[in-house]
C-alpha cells in the first residue's frame, strides 16, 4: 500500500538535525527538540510495527518513480522490528545524555546523535541496496564524529582507526554494489532474487556479494574484522557508546539478512558456510577476550562482539529458524546492553573509576541501580526467564535443528563464560570494599537504567509473541511475496518456506 509513513522517519530526523544547529547550545532548547523528536519517531514506529503486523506492507515512491527505477521506502515485518527496536534505544540514549555532564557543544553532538539514526532508520526502511549503502555511509559518519568529538586523544585515537577500518570496507561495499548491478541490472532488493537466478557466472557474483558482506561484517564485529570495536565503544561517551552497540551493529546485521534474503536461495546457501563458523569464532574469542578486560566499557564491547556472533552464527544457517532466532536475540541484545552500558556510565561517575575491580559497594548507595543491572546481567547470562534465555534458547534450538553441532558447542562455551562474567562483575560493582568511597549516582540516570532493565524483563516474560513476530518477518523475507508484490507490483506464486 502507498504511504508517506515509511518516509517520515528519515525526514524528521533530518528535520531535527536542523533544529539541533538552530538551537545552538540553549540547553532547553536542544531538550525540547530531542524529545520532541524521538516521541515523534517512536509514535511513527509503533505505527509502521501495526500495519506491519497486520499484513500492510507500506511503501513509498519518491517523487512518485516506482521501483526498480525510482527510490523506494519500504516498511514490512523485518524493517518494522528492528526500526522500533532501534528508536527504543536512541530515545533512552537521548534521554541519558541530557543528564550526562559534556564539556563539548550538545548542540554538534545531538545534531551527530540525529544523523546516525537518520543513516540507521533509511537503512532500514530503504528498498535498494545502492540507496542502503548511502544511508550505511551516513551512520558511519555520523559515528566517526560522535567517538571523537570530545577531541582528547583517547577519542580521536579511536575514531581514526574506527574510520579507516570502516571506510576500506566502505570502498570494498561500493565496488561490490557496482558489481551486483553490472551482472543482474537491477538494485531494487525486490529484483533481486529472480536477476540472481540467472547470473551467467556464479562465482563472480558471489565475490560481489561478498565485498558488499566485507563492510557489513564489520559493522558486526565479526572476526577477524573485529578490532576496532573495543577501542570505540568503550572510549566514546555513554549514550554513544548505547548506540554503537544497541543500534549501529544492528544494521549489519540487518544488511546481512536483507542481502542474502532478497537473492535466490543458492546464494545465502554459499555464503552461510563461511558465515557460521566466523560467527562461532567470534562469539568464543570475543568472550575470551572479555574475560581479560578490567576496564568496565571495554569488558562491555568484547561481549557485544560476542554476542553478535551468536547473532550471525544463528542467520548463516538460512533458514526461516535461524533468522528469527537471531532477529529474538538481536532485540534481546539491544535491550539488555543498552541497560548495561547505561548502568555502567552511572556507576563510573558514582564512583570516580573505570575499573571494575577498583569497584564495589555501590549497592548501599544505589539499590534500584544494582537490581536493573543484576536483571542485565542475569539476561547477558542467559537465564530465564529474561531476554536473553529466550534468544539463546531460539538460537540453540535452530542450530539442533540444522545439525551444527560445532557451532553449538562453541556458542555454549561463550554462553558458560558470559555467565562467569556476568556473577564476577555484578559482585565486584555491588560488594566488597571500593579503593575509594563511591557517591550516590543520580536518581534521573538510575531511573533511565530501571527502565531499559523493565524492558528487557518485559522482552523475556514475552516471549512467545516476540519469537511470533520474529518469525513471521523471517517467512516474509524467505518468501518475499507480499514485498515483490508491493514494491514492484509482481503476481504472486506459491513458494516453499525454507
Amino acid at each position: 500500500m502507498i504511504s508517506i509513513l515509511p518516509i517520515l522517519p528519515p525526514s524528521l530526523c533530518l528535520a531535527a538535525v536542523l533544529a539541533c544547529l538552530v538551537a545552538g547550545d540553549r540547553t532547553r532548547a536542544l531538550a525540547l527538540v530531542g524529545m520532541v523528536a524521538q516521541l515523534a519517531l517512536l509514535g511513527i514506529g509503533f505505527v509502521l510495527f501495526a500495519h506491519a503486523q497486520e499484513d500492510t506492507l507500506l511503501v513509498h515512491p519518491l517523487g512518485g518513480w516506482q521501483a526498480p527505477v525510482g527510490i523506494v521506502f519500504v516498511a514490512d515485518r523485518l524493517a518494522a522490528l528492528l526500526l522500533l527496536l532501534v528508536l527504543v534505544v536512541f530515545s533512552a540514549a537521548t534521554v541519558y545524555f541530557f543528564l550526562d555532564r559534556e564539556p563539548r557543544s550538545r548542540a554538534s553532538a545531538l545534531a551527530l546523535i540525529f544523523l546516525l539514526e537518520m543513516g540507521i532508520v533509511g537503512g532500514l526502511l530503504t528498498g535498494d541496496l545502492f540507496d542502503f549503502y548511502v544511508f550505511f555511509e551516513l551512520m558511519g559518519l555520523a559515528s566517526y564524529g560522535l567517538v571523537g568529538y570530545r577531541r582528547s586523544p583517547a577519542h580521536v585515537e579511536a575514531a581514526i582507526k574506527y574510520a579507516a577500518l570502516s571506510l576500506a570496507g566502505s570502498t570494498l561495499m561500493l565496488l561490490g554494489v557496482g558489481a551486483i548491478y553490472a551482472q543482474t541490472g537491477t538494485l531494487a532488493f525486490a529484483g533481486l532474487q529472480e536477476a540472481s537466478e540467472v547470473v551467467r557466472s556464479r562465482p563472480l557474483f558471489l565475490f560481489a556479494v561478498a565485498l558488499v558482506l566485507v563492510s557489513l561484517c564489520l559493522k558486526c564485529a565479526l572476526v577477524p574484522l573485529h578490532f576496532w570495536l573495543p577501542d570505540a565503544h568503550s572510549i566514546a561517551p555513554t549514550a554513544v557508546s548505547v548506540l554503537l552497540s544497541g543500534t549501529v551493529v544492528k544494521l549489519g546485521l540487518y544488511g546481512i539478512v536483507r542481502l542474502l534474503g532478497s537473492n535466490a536461495p543458492w546464494v545465502w546457501t554459499a555464503v552461510g558456510t563461511v558465515l557460521l563458523p566466523i560467527g562461532a569464532l567470534t562469539a568464543v574469542i570475543a568472550a575470551l577476550a572479555a574475560v581479560s578486560q578490567r576496564d568496565l566499557k571495554r569488558l562491555l564491547a568484547w561481549s557485544t562482539a560476542s554476542q553478535m556472533g551468536y547473532i550471525v552464527a544463528a542467520a548463516a544457517l538460512g533458514s526461516s529458524a535461524g533468522v528469527a532466532a537471531a532477529l529474538t536475540h538481536a532485540v534481546a541484545h539491544a535491550l539488555m546492553k543498552s541497560t548495561l552500558f547505561l548502568g555502567a556510565g552511572a556507576a563510573i561517575g558514582a564512583s570516580g573509576e573505570r575499573r571494575w575491580d577498583r569497584m564495589g559497594g555501590l549497592l548501599a548507595c544505589s539499590p534500584l541501580l544494582a537490581a536493573a543491572l543484576l536483571v542485565a546481567f542475569l539476561s547477558l547470562a542467559g537465564i530465564p526467564p529474561l531476554a536473553g534465555f529466550s534468544g539463546k534458547l531460539a538460537i540453540f534450538a535452530a542450530l539442533i535443528e540444522a545439525r551444527a553441532w560445532v557451532t553449538l558447542l562453541c556458542l555454549l562455551f561463550a554462553s558458560a563464560l558470559m555467565i562467569y562474567l556476568a556473577v564476577r562483575i555484578w559482585l565486584a560493582l555491588f560488594g566488597g570494599k571500593p579503593a575509594f568511597p563511591p557517591t550516590r549516582p543520580p536518581a534521573a540516570k538510575v531511573a533511565v537504567v530501571g527502565v531499559m532493565a523493565l524492558f528487557v524483563v518485559i522482552a523475556g516474560l514475552a516471549t512467545g509473541p516476540l519469537l511470533l513476530v520474529a518469525r513471521a518477518a523471517a517467512a516474509d523475507l524467505f518468501l518475499g511475496e507480499a514485498y515483490r508484490s508491493a514494491v514492484l507490483g509482481l503476481p504472486t506464486s506459491t513458494e516453499v518456506l525454507p
